[in-house]
């Protein structure tokens, strides 16, 4: 079992000087997750959840063929709806605006409740404007972004690593709905259960289950109106009059950066990629910056951060739980590497205990 700790000084410093760090989370599963309901961690028995619902006899498609259904259909249809997003007794609204239109996809997602924050897509260039740090951040869609966006040997290993069963059809937002479950076959990846509009694969509703079916997250739309005429003027940003003066922050493609931190993960869990890899920028009262690599199977990731350690400094070692994330710690000389993901358990320990010099 694991246990709940005070992370490491590194790890705090690290939240908090993450650019993300406020960005809602209804916003970062649709725009920055690598599927639009995130996973957040939680320790599971070695049984399937209970849930609802006699499988259907009929020929069940693969976890790869509803996912890309579903990634196809939310990428080419025009819809627009209000999404919830709840987590561990917290949640989230936000508005979703999708357009489609000679080839060109067009989305925008501005939460409506807590700090304001916006985030208008053309394509794969995502623009977000977060008023509360006068900051608008322009950074295009990675391989782990959006919904899903599996690679193909990603597509390969979920097969692999996932059971699916066909349950019920059941009504969200007013459509009717085919429910799946996603069964994990390892130690490394949750539950999931997934609705589908009948007619056009849209998902419309995504949770994340614990060993006795109970839901740790849930992500679904309250309403939606799937297809019509959608203005171009609707998916313009709304909050860029609200700030005179913004700062510009503009990120280039991973691929564009080709960065070297100097570290590897050599033995990952089967599925598991890198996503990415860069320096963020030195902590408080450190002199060096922080390497970060971050690993997706296509469904969960795993970030890992390397920090050389303060002179005098002892870290917290071990596994701990940071909010709704898995967090595992280990110190490699005179470097803490600290694991942080919505991975189970055992993904994060493994990639945690993974990472070495190059």
């Amino acid at each position: 079992m694991f246990f709940a700790a005070t992370p490491t000084k590194v790890l705090r410093q690290v939240l908090r000087a993450r650019p993300w760090r406020t960005l809602p989370w209804l916003a970062a599963a649709l725009t920055s997750a690598p599927v639009v309901f995130a996973q957040w961690p939680q320790g599971l028995g070695n049984h399937a959840p209970q849930v609802s619902g006699a499988p259907q006899a009929s020929i069940v498609p693969s976890i790869g063929q509803i996912l890309q259904q579903a990634a196809s259909a939310a990428s080419t249809l025009n819809y627009t709806g209000t999404i919830t997003y709840q987590r561990r007794g917290a949640a989230e609204t936000s508005r979703v605006v999708h357009l489609f239109e000679n080839g060109v996809e067009m989305e925008r997602i501005t939460t409506l409740d807590g700090p304001p924050f916006e985030v208008v897509r053309v394509n794969d260039e995502l623009t977000c404007y977060i008023p509360e740090s006068r900051v608008i951040r322009i950074e295009p869609r990675t391989g782990r972004q959006g919904f899903p966006s599996l690679l193909p040997r990603q597509m390969t290993t979920l097969s692999q690593h996932f059971t699916v069963k066909k349950l019920e059809i059941e009504r969200v937002a007013g459509h009717d709905a085919q429910v799946w479950l996603f069964e994990p076959n390892d130690e490394f990846r949750f539950w999931h259960k997934l609705w589908t509009e009948l007619k056009t694969g849209l998902w419309l509703r995504g949770r994340v289950l614990d060993e006795r079916g109970a839901v740790i997250e849930e992500i679904t739309f309250s309403d939606i109106k799937i297809g019509g005429r959608i203005d171009r003027d609707q998916v313009k940003p709304t909050l860029a009059s609200t700030v005179a003066n913004w700062k510009i922050d503009r990120r280039l493609p991973f691929s564009a950066l080709k960065v070297d931190t100097g570290w590897v993960a050599k033995l990952l869990p089967a599925g598991f990629v890198k996503v990415s890899e860069n320096f963020m920028r030195s902590l408080p009262g450190r002199s060096e910056p922080v390497s970060q690599l971050v690993y997706s199977d296509g469904l969960s990731s795993v970030s890992v951060y390397a920090a050389p350690l303060a002179p005098g400094e002892t870290p917290t070692l071990g596994a701990s739980v940071q909010g709704a994330h898995q967090v595992f710690a280990r110190q490699a000389n005179d470097q803490l590497i600290t694991a942080f993901g919505d991975a189970r358990p055992a993904a994060v320990k493994a990639i945690a205990s993974s990472l070495s010099r190059r």
